[in-house]
């Protein structure tokens, strides 16, 4: 059960930081719909004749294609990883997740600071 409890609570971490770090434009880790939206952005790079929505569906197509990459590289090293570590393995990416959520506070942080001190 707490082993379930870590890898649901890793995954939603992961999904907010997705979230976060793409400014939503990726809101979802789902595999499935990333390559449903790649698919309709590959169709969409054809039918686009402005350069600067060529740019941004460019743009939106490498961030999916890195996030897809990201899911496949850490699922080989996390299996290499697992032989060698067993559950131990879970570390690095919790480790990772808590990294990033202390930075993102920290940001959070100097935003709120930075806003306060404007309206002043």
């Amino acid at each position: 059960m707490i082993i379930s409890f870590s890898f649901l609570f890793a995954m939603g971490l992961q999904n907010a930081l997705v979230t976060k770090v793409s400014q939503s434009v990726v809101r979802t880790t789902h595999l499935t719909d990333l390559f449903t939206d790649l698919g309709i952005e590959f169709a969409q790079l054809f039918f686009y004749r402005e350069k600067g929505e060529k740019v941004k569906l460019q743009r939106s197509v490498f961030l999916k294609l890195m996030i897809i990459g990201g899911f496949f590289i850490g699922g080989i090293i996390g299996g290499f990883m697992y032989q060698s570590f067993q559950l131990k393995t879970l570390l690095l990416p919790g480790s990772m997740l808590l990294f990033a959520l202390w930075y993102d506070s920290i940001l959070l942080r100097f935003y709120h600071l930075r806003r306060k001190l404007r309206h002043e």
